[in-house]
């Protein structure tokens, strides 16, 4: 199980570019995929939607259009990335990381598959060995946020360092929640534009009913209470598992005492595969 064929997801769900985002939505939940190609007329590849990019068009648009006004040609990624098949895995990890995309189109004239940055998680969980410890790849000292901070101060964070979540800590700096951009985006319902501030205020959609008590919204209020968290000595396949088993793609590292000393990604586990290959 060494190439991009042997672990790639073969079954590939495609919409329109004119195809509404209330269908992009409803693909993903009913197929219980990540990502949407979107193909035209003649059934050619013109760019791919993950949940990550819907998630951010939807925190960053500022038009306040109902999702059925929004078009798939406006939310997808386009120059989409190409590995053959018969690549090997850590040559498809080292493209992701050098292009900085979470998944490439498995094709070799015609789309025979996407693999992402999951199936590579799934591919490092299942090797027999990994000489690699948690601390050699985590990022340390993630952003962290306390859980009275307002919500749309994680919004800021998100948008002010690239990032797709951020940790609630204590007063002792142990994780106790995590805060991810789909948690903003359930949020952003309420919140309207969350990544975007008017006088140092969160900006609220028309319509909105109690928008006294909305902006009281706080981490606390919408984080995953309780994450999961890995020690900083465990070895790296113990992270691929985990996350492979409870379908996320972060975990808070941790000292001995429970103190927060980082975090470890998929985008981490990939590197780490893609130096397999040297």
């Amino acid at each position: 199980m060494n190439s991009v064929q042997d672990i790639m997801t073969k079954r590939v769900i495609s919409c329109l570019p004119a195809a509404p985002l209330t269908e992009v939505q409803y693909l993903m939940v009913e197929q219980r995929v990540g990502r949407i190609l979107v193909v035209d007329s003649k059934k050619q590849d013109v760019g791919i939607i993950s949940e990550k990019d819907l998630v951010n068009f939807l925190i960053a648009d500022k038009s306040r259009r109902g999702l059925e006004h929004i078009r798939a040609e406006e939310v997808m990624s386009k120059g989409l990335i190409t590995v053959k098949p018969a690549a090997a895995v850590a040559e498809a990890a080292k493209t992701m990381i050098r292009e900085k995309v979470s998944s490439l189109v498995v094709k070799d004239g015609q789309v025979e598959g996407i693999v992402t940055k999951s199936d590579i998680v799934m591919y490092l969980a299942a090797l027999a060995t990994v000489n690699y410890v948690v601390r050699d790849f985590m990022t340390a000292s993630p952003i962290t946020m306390n859980a009275s901070q307002p919500t749309f101060i994680a919004a800021e964070l998100m948008s002010q360092h690239r990032i797709s979540r951020v940790i609630v800590v204590d007063q002792e700096h142990c994780p106790i929640g995590i805060i991810t951009l789909t948690d903003l985006a359930l949020a952003s319902s309420l919140i309207g534009q969350t990544g975007f501030l008017a006088e140092g205020k969160p900006q609220f959609a028309p319509g909105v009913k109690y928008a006294t008590s909305i902006h009281r919204l706080t981490a606390g209020d919408i984080m995953t209470r309780n994450p999961l968290c890995v020690n900083q000595n465990a070895d790296l396949a113990s992270s691929a598992k985990l996350m492979t088993r409870h379908g996320i793609s972060g975990l808070p590292v941790i000292e001995n005492s429970r103190r927060l000393v980082g975090i470890i990604t998929k985008s981490d586990l990939t590197r780490a595969v893609a130096l397999q290959g040297e």
